[in-house]
C-alpha cells in the first residue's frame, strides 16, 4: 500500500470522491482519521462531512478492532434518530480507508469555544449545554441494550451560534452487556474516562455521567484534565471560578465520584438537578438571562423511530478484509476551491433548531459592506451621468455635441476597471475567462464611443470626415449585445443558488434587450442615449454582483 493511499488527510480541495462527493476542504484530523467538508452533487450540492479513517502502522488483529469501530459506528448512527446526534448517509471503503458521509454543521466544539474565549464559559450557557447532553444520554441509555458513549468530552461536543449542541464520534461507543466484570479493551480519553473505563470494571450509564461531570469541569473552569498529573483528582469547581453556584459545583463533584455507585443513578436526575439549579439561578437573577426550562424538558423523553427511514446500510462493503478493495477514484475540478469554513461534523436539519445556516444563503452576498459599495456605485453612474448628458455646448458654443458620447466612454472605462478588482478577488479561472471575455466585448463598444467623442470635439478634423455612423451603430450594438451573452455563462457557476441565477438573467437580459432597442434609433436621439447608458449601469452593477457571488459562494 502506497503512502497515499494509507495516509489520512491527503485528499485535495476539488478533488471528487467516488464520482460524488467533492472535496472543499480538510476540516480536522487526528489519529488514523480525518474529517472533510465536501459537496454531494447528486444531491443539490447538499454540504456533508466525511470522515475519513486509515489503517496505517496497523497489524492485521489491530486492524480488525479499527473497522470493527468503524463499522460499529456507522450501524449506530444509521439506527439512531435524536436533534442531538448528527444523522449518516452513507458508508463505503475505497483505497485502503474507509468513509462514513454526514451532515455537515457550521459550528465549534466546546474545547474551541474555550480556546477562543480564553476563560470559563458564562454559568448560564454551560447549563444550558448540560441540559441538552442529559437529554441526548438518556435517550442513548434508553436503547435495549443501552448504548454508553463512552467518550463524551468537550472536542466530542459541538455548538452552533443558537446554541444548540451535538454529540460526535462515535468510534468507541457499545452496548452495555449487563452481568460483564470488565470491559475487553481499555478506551476512551484520560481526564475524562471514568476509573472503570481503565480496566477495573465495567462501563455503564454512569461512566458517561463521570464525563459529563468532567466535561462541565472544564468549561466552568478552562482546566482540561487530560494535562493534570492526576486525571481523577478534581478540585471544586468553586476554587477556580466563583461564580458557578454552590449547588451545580456539588452537583459536578457527585458526578465524578471514584465510586460508581455515587453518581447520580441517572441522566435522568441530573437533567432534573440542572432544572432546579436554573431555577434558584432565576430567582437570584431577575435579569432573565438564563433560558427557562418547562417542566415537560425535565421529564422523561421518549422518543418514536421514524418508520419512513429504512435501518442504515453501507452502500459499499466498508474495506472488506476478503475481498478486494475499490480504487479510490479522484477527479479534478475547478469549480470549488478550499475556503475557511467552521469545522467538524453536525446533525439533520431540525425544525426546531433553524439558527444553523443553510448551504447557500442570499444574506451572504448581501453583505452591509456590499450594499453600501454597491449603491455608492450606483448613485456614481447614474448621478454622474444625469449630470454630464444635460451639459448644453461643452466644446463650445458653435459645436452642438454633448457629453453623452464621452459620458459613456468613461462608463466603459469604470467597467473595465470593476472588472480588474474582481479579477484580483476571484481565484476561478471559469470566473477570471468570464470577466475577461464581457469586459472585452464591451471595449468594441469604448473604442465606437470614443471616435465618436474625438469627432464631437473636432468635427471638422479631416480624420472623422469618413467616419461612418452605421458602422459605429453597429460596434456599439453588437459589443454590448456580446457583453451581455457573454456574461450568461456566470450561470454555470455551481455554487450559485437559483435565486443568483435569476437575478443574472434578468439583469444581463436587460442588457441584450437595451443594445437591440437603441439599434434602429439615430445618434441625435435622446431616447437612443438613455438605452445606452442604461445597458452601461447595469453591466457595471452587474459585474459587481457577480463577483461578489462568486466570492461568497466559495467561502462556504
Amino acid at each position: 500500500m502506497s503512502i497515499f493511499e494509507s495516509q489520512t488527510g491527503k485528499l485535495a480541495p476539488q478533488s471528487v470522491l467516488i464520482q460524488r462527493y467533492l472535496i472543499v476542504r480538510l476540516a480536522g484530523r487526528g489519529g488514523m482519521s480525518a474529517i472533510y467538508q465536501a459537496l454531494d452533487m447528486k444531491m443539490n450540492q447538499r454540504r456533508v462531512a466525511i470522515k475519513e479513517m486509515s489503517q496505517e502502522n496497523l497489524n492485521d488483529q489491530e486492524r480488525q478492532e479499527a473497522m470493527a469501530r468503524f463499522q460499529r459506528e456507522a450501524h449506530l448512527l444509521g439506527t439512531l434518530h435524536h436533534p442531538n446526534l448528527p444523522r449518516i448517509y452513507e458508508a463505503f471503503g475505497a483505497g485502503g480507508r474507509s468513509f462514513l458521509v454526514m451532515d455537515f454543521i457550521d459550528g465549534k466544539t466546546l474545547l474551541q469555544l474555550l480556546q477562543d474565549a480564553g476563560q470559563p464559559l458564562p454559568v448560564d450557557q454551560v447549563l444550558h449545554y448540560a441540559d441538552q447532553l442529559c437529554d441526548v444520554l438518556l435517550y442513548l441509555h434508553q436503547q435495549n441494550p443501552p448504548i454508553i458513549f463512552r467518550d463524551l468530552k468537550p472536542t466530542n461536543v459541538m455548538a452552533t451560534r443558537d446554541g444548540h449542541v451535538y454529540l460526535i464520534d462515535f468510534g468507541i461507543a457499545r452496548f452495555f452487556k449487563e452481568g460483564q466484570a470488565q470491559d475487553t479493551i481499555m478506551l476512551g480519553s484520560p481526564g475524562y474516562a471514568p476509573p472503570e473505563q481503565h480496566g477495573i470494571g465495567q462501563t455503564t450509564p454512569r461512566s458517561d455521567l463521570y464525563a459529563l461531570g468532567a466535561t462541565l469541569h472544564c468549561c466552568l473552569t478552562s482546566r482540561d484534565p487530560y494535562h493534570s498529573a492526576d486525571r481523577f483528582a478534581f478540585a471544586p469547581v468553586r476554587q477556580f471560578n466563583p461564580q458557578v453556584p454552590e449547588a451545580l459545583d456539588q452537583l459536578i463533584m457527585r458526578l465524578l465520584s471514584l465510586d460508581e455507585n455515587q453518581r447520580p443513578a441517572s441522566a435522568l436526575e441530573v437533567k432534573q438537578e440542572l432544572a432546579r439549579i436554573r431555577q434558584q439561578m432565576r430567582e437570584q437573577n431577575s435579569s432573565g438571562r438564563i433560558p427557562a426550562v418547562s417542566a415537560a424538558s425535565s421529564a422523561p423523553t421518549q422518543y418514536v423511530q421514524p418508520q419512513a427511514r429504512p435501518a442504515f446500510q453501507a452502500t459499499q462493503p466498508a474495506l472488506s478484509q476478503t475481498g478486494p478493495q475499490e480504487k479510490l477514484v479522484l477527479h479534478g475540478s475547478p469549480e470549488l476551491a478550499s475556503s475557511p469554513v467552521a469545522t467538524q461534523i453536525g446533525r439533520p436539519p431540525h425544525p426546531v433548531h433553524t439558527a444553523t445556516p443553510p448551504p447557500i444563503a442570499r444574506t451572504q452576498v448581501w453583505t452591509p459592506g456590499f450594499i453600501v459599495v454597491f449603491l455608492l456605485l450606483l448613485l456614481l453612474t447614474v448621478g454622474g451621468s444625469l449630470i454630464t448628458f444635460n451639459i448644453s455646448h461643452p466644446y463650445g458654443q458653435l459645436n452642438n455635441a454633448g457629453l453623452d458620447h464621452i459620458t459613456e466612454t468613461g462608463l466603459v472605462i469604470l467597467g473595465l476597471s470593476v472588472s480588474i478588482t474582481m479579477v484580483a478577488m476571484t481565484r476561478s479561472l471559469m470566473a477570471v475567462l468570464t470577466l475577461l471575455l464581457s469586459v472585452a466585448a464591451t471595449l468594441v463598444s469604448g473604442f465606437a464611443f470614443f471616435l465618436q467623442t474625438l469627432s464631437d470635439m473636432q468635427p471638422s478634423a479631416q480624420l472623422f470626415a469618413h467616419l461612418n455612423p452605421t458602422q459605429t451603430n453597429q460596434f456599439v450594438t453588437y459589443g454590448l449585445l456580446a457583453a451581455g451573452i457573454i456574461s450568461l455563462l456566470w450561470l454555470l457557476r455551481r455554487p450559485f443558488t437559483w435565486a443568483d441565477r435569476i437575478e443574472l438573467v434578468l439583469l444581463f437580459g436587460a442588457i441584450c434587450i437595451c443594445a437591440v432597442l437603441q439599434y434602429s434609433s439615430v445618434d441625435t436621439d435622446t431616447n437612443k442615449h438613455l438605452l445606452l447608458l442604461t445597458a452601461l449601469i447595469i453591466f457595471i452593477q452587474s459585474l459587481l454582483l457577480a463577483g461578489q457571488m462568486e466570492r461568497k459562494r466559495r467561502e462556504i
